[in-house]
């Protein structure tokens, strides 16, 4: 079905999906950053449904929600947004794409973009949590390199193909959708390690 039909033909869905192509193509960074806050504090919230905190009775932490959500909105969204423009700009997207070109591209992401925002992730997060500087540098040197290793596996085809063939105004709504799933891993691997080492 088309999105430019007679809006009261359109159902919910298609009328959500026209609102939200609008409003990436008229305010793109404010649409990417709440769109970023909202996948981040879903799956922060999802994280603590599968891995319930015993030492709270499994209550929902909504401060950790928050804290997802402020980062999604204020740093990652906004961060990745103007990363890909930069990418563009230092290393253009050619018509005819080669295979090393696309890895020339992905290298620079995931050796030289991934790991300080990685870093910035848990030390922010922490901190938003209420948890301190030094619980955020304890943090780091406890998940930084399992999460980081883990990330390459995962990420690594993922971000290929998003850098080197999503046109640029998706990529950071794509790069969400799988962050999802990413996002409840690291808050359910960040929650187990520190259960584990409070025991």
């Amino acid at each position: 079905m088309s999105l430019s039909k007679d809006k009261g033909d359109q159902n919910p869905l298609e009328k959500a999906l026209a609102a939200y192509l609008k409003a990436l193509h008229t305010k793109p960074l404010l649409t990417k950053a709440v769109t970023s806050g909202v996948i981040a504090s879903i799956g922060s919230l999802a994280s603590q449904l599968i891995v319930p905190n015993p030492q709270n009775g499994g209550k929902i932490v909504w401060r950790s929600v928050a804290a997802y959500a402020a980062f999604g909105f204020v740093v990652s969204g906004p961060l990745i947004h103007k990363f890909y423009i930069l990418l563009d700009k230092i290393m253009p997207p050619k018509k005819e794409k080669t295979a090393i070109d696309g890895i020339k591209r992905v290298i620079v992401d995931r050796l030289i973009f991934a790991p300080p925002f990685l870093l910035l992730f848990l030390y922010v997060i922490t901190i938003l949590e209420g948890q301190g500087h030094h619980a955020a540098i304890a943090r780091i040197k406890e998940s930084f390199w399992p999460v980081y290793k883990l990330n390459l596996q995962v990420w690594t085809v993922f971000q290929y193909v998003n850098i080197n063939y999503v046109p640029p105004k998706y990529r950071v709504l794509f790069g969400n959708v799988l962050a999802l799933v990413w996002s409840i891993f690291v808050a359910s691997k960040r929650r187990k390690m520190a259960l584990a080492a409070k025991q």
